[in-house]
């Protein structure tokens, strides 16, 4: 954990920022990554790869590596590396960032246009024509210029390839692939014109050079001792911020690790979306700042195409990283795509390297639920079933629940409408709670059985049994015979057990019956 040093005066929000000179030159607030950046830059071989979701300093953090090796010095004032670095050591540095090089229009003119214009500013004259060819020569021309090796920074490697991911077609997505395979296949033999490397992405597709052909790439995704080189630490949280915090409520803290908390590449370090943290920081308001940046359509079509919706909770390998591949879509895995791009994150490591997959907190949670819920039920993603639903359960309004349920399965579509398919309404119900922002169990495992849902409230719990063509007092009758409410007693609440009953003849629900347990 890098040294932080006492802060002298309240910084600036510098919101989406990812210039290093601006953050400084503006006195706004920096958090101090510079001892784990200089750990790295320092190695005998540094050829690095770090996979994070958008918006958590990616570019941020190469742009103060850029700085590092151009020798701003007055830059690093007051911060660990200062004193920590020879300064007389300046490296030239090619920056090529794939998320704005217009790739739109075709990504070999992109690449080339690119390659000229970072070939200028160094007043090298590149002579080849293929990207790939290009760059080798760029390279080589912009080290024998200066006489010394060059320090290569790629932001955003992939996202010529996940533009055009579609949960039908992944044609244009494979050919980009294909094309960044050769591009950065190059790299494999010029390292003796080589400082440093580091190349960024969301994800980390398989079958792609860097990984297959750069051996030497040290992966930094999961590596515990960089798991907080990007994002906020609680620690670095209570410094940084003190300033803001001390003029508001005292349970700001508490509200700010359910919503905006909880990221982690290695199930022990967590951190905080920074980009959701400034944007609060800024307003005051709890908000999907982050969710609202990029709405993931791709995702939600290609659960909604599988049917996949319980997204809480899931156990996988510790190779999940390790088999993202493109070329099966129905192969394709989703629980990999979601770890990686920030839906779904490492709450905890099993024995035997066995993961639990969770959302990261509630932002993610209560935003993603929503689109899931809107695409699953082809309605309109702004009307607010999760608030209507937790404001009737705050009042202990049954009936107004049963009415907001029934309003969003007779919005429904006709042809969205699966009957006699139970899975169908445990969808609808499973993600309707998941934006309800409540403490929601889903198939509650106790010594008898597995409750359907369980909301727990701060005032009460409620557990629901849903039916298909029975009544709803043999679902109220299922709760008292397995003792549903016998696993949540400890938590000294009242309990209400609800049956709700579907019948496949009517759009929505037929009956519900509740009952004090």
């Amino acid at each position: 954990m890098p040294k932080i040093e006492t802060m002298k005066a309240s910084p600036q929000l510098a919101i989406g920022e990812p210039y290093f000179s601006k953050i400084r030159k503006g006195n706004a607030l920096y958090i101090d990554k510079t001892q784990y950046i200089c750990n790295l830059c320092k190695g005998s071989t540094p050829y690095y790869f770090l996979s994070r979701p958008r918006r958590f300093g990616k570019s941020l953090t190469l742009d103060t590596i850029e700085e590092l090796f151009k020798g701003n010095q007055p830059l690093f004032e007051g911060l660990w590396i200062a004193d920590q670095w020879d300064w007389s050591q300046t490296h030239p540095v090619i920056r090529l960032s794939l998320d704005d090089i217009g790739h739109e229009s075709g990504l070999t003119e992109a690449l080339q246009t690119a390659l000229h214009d970072i070939a200028e500013t160094f007043d090298v004259e590149l002579k080849k024509t293929t990207p790939s060819q290009l760059f080798k020569e760029l390279i080589q021309k912009v080290a024998k210029k200066t006489g010394k090796s060059v320090v290569i920074l790629i932001d955003e490697y992939d996202r010529p390839i996940i533009d055009y991911m579609d949960p039908y077609d992944y044609t244009k997505a494979i050919q980009h692939r294909d094309l960044l395979k050769d591009f950065f296949n190059i790299l494999k033999n010029a390292s003796k014109y080589i400082r440093l490397l580091f190349i960024t992405g969301i994800t980390k597709f398989a079958r792609v050079s860097l990984f297959s052909s750069l051996n030497h790439l040290t992966d930094l995704t999961l590596d515990p001792a960089t798991a907080a080189l990007c994002g906020c630490t609680q620690t670095e949280l209570d410094h940084y911020f003190a300033p803001y915090l001390e003029t508001m409520p005292l349970n700001t803290v508490k509200k700010l690790k359910e919503w905006y908390d909880g990221y982690s590449w290695d199930g022990k370090t967590f951190l905080y979306n920074p980009y959701s943290l400034l944007n609060f920081f800024r307003t005051g308001l709890y908000n999907n700042y982050w969710f609202q940046t990029g709405t993931p359509s791709f995702l939600v079509r290609l659960l909604s195409k599988r049917f996949e919706y319980q997204l809480q909770e899931k156990e996988v390998s510790n190779l999940i990283l390790e088999n993202f591949v493109l070329e099966h879509r129905d192969k394709l895995d989703i629980d990999s795509l979601l770890l990686q791009t920030g839906y779904l994150t490492i709450k905890q490591i099993k024995p035997h390297q066995k993961w639990v997959l969770n959302y990261p907190n509630q932002e993610v949670k209560q935003a993603f639920g929503q689109f899931l819920l809107a695409e699953f039920t082809d309605t309109r993603v702004s009307v607010p079933y999760g608030a209507d639903i937790l404001e009737a359960l705050d009042a202990n309004d049954i009936p107004k629940v049963i009415q907001v349920l029934n309003n969003l399965i007779q919005a429904v579509p006709d042809q969205n409408y699966i009957q006699n398919e139970e899975k169908f309404f445990h969808a609808i119900i499973h993600l309707i709670f998941t934006m309800v922002g409540s403490d929601v169990r889903y198939e509650l495992h106790t010594p008898i059985g597995r409750a359907d849902t369980v909301v727990i409230t701060p005032e009460r719990i409620f557990i629901f049994e849903f039916k298909i063509n029975e009544s709803a007092d043999a679902a109220l009758q299922q709760i008292i015979d397995k003792r549903y409410a016998e696993a949540l007693r400890h938590r000294g609440l009242p309990i209400v057990g609800i049956g709700v009953s579907f019948q496949t003849d009517v759009k929505g629900i037929s009956k519900h019956k509740p009952q004090l347990l």
